[in-house]
């Protein structure tokens, strides 16, 4: 990411304003008021004790900016205030007019100059030396000097800055060292603050999600995405957390279909891959649910993803759209065998050919009742509970059935299907939030 020019110091110029005055040569306090009118005294500031040839090389320079309206004439003056100065008092002054000058002449060196001056100075009050740490890291941080940007921002954060993005600064300078996994930490930070604020700066989860899968931390990009996802109901949102999510692990391709099919019903699938990684989860073993397929090719060519010239593409479209006649000819009669079977099984696999004909009802039927029969074990004798209650859930979400599809969701124990589970919790919770379809008019 490249920096933005002037963005850390335009940023910084909300520190503190200290303005050049004649108080370096002022030689008594203002009297007190007395009597009745009398108001209550402001804290006195820290007296000052500056020296007399400082006060001598000063009062020129300060009037020249001042009085004159000529910082031009007070820079070229400046170097024998330098001279003069004899200790921390004369120091912190001269800095002070040293910003004023630079800041009349837009010389952001010559500011620089005046804050070396006042963090030089131990009599210079702590909450200005904090925050003039802030500016001398913004210009380095503008001057592309992210090594002593980073140094002087922690400075200052340290020091207990907060706010002008410090976190997002910081983390940008360790970026641009090639310090990602200390720049997603930042991020962190930056992101907490803007809660803590009761701001969202999408950009920043963004940003942090590209650093980690930078670092190949697929887990945690997708983890960036997920809680902005917490934040917005976006199709492109939902399509990154979820890509980054599946590169994250090593799934069956039966868990990579219930990933698929999450990415399709949340308006994720993006790009020619992504179909044809869905084709492949649907059809490892020839083509098992046609149905399903037919869809999805068609939705892509409806949306000009994938092509009908492409040979792939075209060849699976014609296969599954071959057996689509004859799948949708012999589904009814499968149900009653399937509810009749001791095995749990085959209730099961019925179901998971209703799923992809959308009759989310029936297959809800089917998978209960393989529940019902005890462990469901596939011909292999591998225990399939889990995926059937998965697929219960799914079908439960698709029919509207939040409370229950939450309720088997929470029931599923497998590392992977767990971690599947979380986006489906997700993706009900936004349905759920989802403002109801205005009612139909009714006749009068």
């Amino acid at each position: 990411m490249k920096s933005v020019s002037k963005f850390a110091l335009t940023l910084s110029l909300l520190a503190l304003p200290l303005t050049a005055s004649h108080a370096a040569v002022e030689e008594k306090p203002a009297k007190e008021k007395k009597g009745k009118d009398k108001k209550e005294a402001a804290p006195a500031a820290p007296k000052r004790n500056y020296s007399k040839p400082f006060i001598a090389a000063y009062t020129p320079v300060v009037d020249l900016l001042n009085k004159q309206k000529n910082p031009a004439g007070a820079k070229a003056e400046f170097p024998k205030i330098v001279a003069a100065i004899a200790n921390d008092d004369d120091r912190y002054e001269a800095g002070i007019l040293a910003i004023n000058i630079g800041a009349g002449l837009k010389d952001l060196a010559f500011q620089e100059q005046g804050i070396d001056l006042l963090l030089a100075s131990a009599t210079t009050p702590a909450n200005i030396k904090t925050e003039y740490t802030f500016r001398k890291g913004a210009i380095a941080y503008d001057g592309k000097n992210f090594v002593n940007a980073e140094k002087l921002m922690l400075e200052a954060y340290n020091m207990g800055h907060r706010g002008n993005n410090i976190e997002f600064l910081i983390s940008n300078a360790q970026s641009q060292q090639n310090r990602d996994a200390e720049a997603m930490t930042w991020l962190g930070k930056a992101i907490e603050a803007d809660k803590a604020a009761g701001k969202v700066n999408k950009a920043y989860f963004v940003r942090a999600a590209n650093l980690a899968a930078k670092t190949k931390n697929y887990a945690g990009a997708a983890n960036w995405y997920k809680q902005l996802l917490a934040t917005e109901n976006n199709p492109d949102y939902w399509h990154d957390a979820l890509a980054f999510f599946d590169r994250s692990l090593t799934l069956s391709p039966e868990e990579e279909l219930d990933v698929m099919r999450l990415m399709r019903v949340t308006n994720g699938l993006r790009f020619q891959q992504e179909y044809a990684q869905y084709l492949d989860s649907l059809s490892y073993i020839g083509v098992r649910y046609p149905a399903e397929a037919v869809s999805v090719l068609e939705e892509g060519f409806a949306k000009g993803v994938i092509s009908r010239n492409n040979v792939t593409f075209s060849e699976k479209y014609t296969e599954a759209k071959a057996r689509l006649t004859e799948d949708t000819a012999t589904l009814a009669g499968t149900l009653a065998p399937a509810k009749a079977s001791p095995k749990g099984m085959l209730a099961s696999l019925t179901g998971d050919s209703f799923f992809s004909h959308k009759k989310y009802d029936t297959a809800k039927e089917l998978y209960e009742s393989a529940l019902s029969k005890g462990p469901v074990l596939d011909k292999d004798g591998r225990d399939q509970t889990e995926r059937t209650r998965f697929r219960l859930a799914m079908s439960k979400t698709m029919l509207g059935d939040y409370a229950g599809a939450k309720a088997d969701f929470a029931l599923i124990t497998g590392a992977n299907r767990k971690a599947i589970a979380e986006y489906w919790l997700m993706y009900i919770d936004q349905l759920s939030k989802a403002p109801a379809a205005p009612a139909a008019p009714t006749a009068t």
